[in-house]
């Protein structure tokens, strides 16, 4: 048996799958307060007389980080920013605060010039006034040498949880993209989890050791522990996962019109 889980904005909604087929559902209001006990409320619902060792995989998709973006609910960010000769970076502030560092690796990964350990402690006194709980780090070329980066980041890690990495959210070239990315990636980093927690708590009160995984906005799946490491990947899991619905639903072969609400 698969189940699937849909924690939204307004409803927890769920399902369980068997050979393609759906078996049960179930649908209970989403307190905000209390995320474990509306997870808890459906699974209750939705398993009572099941035979939970059947479960083979726990199926999940979510609007929480997206709600929190759209709801102006991220933690305040702290962005440090490694662009290089060229443009003004003006157009990629983003975030509670914003540093333009000097240093530069090249496009070929070369280091051409070496970070200002001074600029690091004019940054952390920055962010501190600023109530910044966590941080991003970007280099232009960190995809080719993530040496910068690397030591940003060990600087910032003593005082701010998450510090994201540009180049871990994307092997492109895109600098203007990985900045984005990386910001919401730290700021939806503390509601992701706490979904998470609330999850994993729910499931092992229980009984369930079934694997854990959420729903991308590619209607793909990325595993529970890569997703609260990365969990700019389920921003869009919610709308993803009713276009995916959709399509099991009816022809594909078919014009459709999708309402998400």
């Amino acid at each position: 048996m698969i189940v699937g889980l849909d924690m939204g904005g307004t409803h927890v909604d769920a399902a369980i799958i068997r050979d393609g087929e759906i078996v049960d559902t179930a649908k209970t209001p989403v307190d905000r307060s209390n995320l474990f006990e509306s997870i808890w409320n459906t699974l209750e619902e939705l398993l009572s007389g099941k035979d939970i060792a059947r479960i083979k995989r726990i199926n999940l998709s979510t609007t929480v980080c997206t709600n929190a973006i759209v709801e102006n609910k991220t933690v305040p960010v702290g962005m440090v920013i490694e662009s290089g000769p060229g443009l003004n970076p003006d157009f990629l502030k983003c975030g509670k605060a914003n540093v333009f560092v000097s240093g530069y690796i090249d496009h070929r990964g070369r280091e051409v010039q070496k970070i200002n350990p001074d600029e690091m402690q004019e940054a952390l006194k920055l962010f501190q006034r600023k109530g910044v709980q966590a941080c991003a780090v970007i280099s232009k070329f960190s995809v080719r040498n993530p040496l910068h980066e690397k030591e940003m980041a060990s600087f910032f890690q003593k005082h701010f949880s998450p510090v994201t990495l540009g180049h871990t959210i994307s092997g492109k070239l895109n600098f203007p993209r990985r900045v984005f990315t990386s910001y919401l990636n730290s700021g939806i980093h503390k509601t992701f989890n706490e979904f998470s927690e609330s999850i994993k708590t729910a499931l092992n009160d229980k009984g369930i050791k079934a694997p854990v995984y959420v729903l991308k906005a590619d209607g793909g799946t990325i595993g529970l522990k890569a997703a609260e490491r990365y969990p700019v990947n389920t921003i869009l899991s919610g709308p993803a996962a009713s276009l995916m619905g959709m399509c099991a639903l009816i022809p594909t072969y078919e014009d459709a019109i999708l309402l998400d609400i």
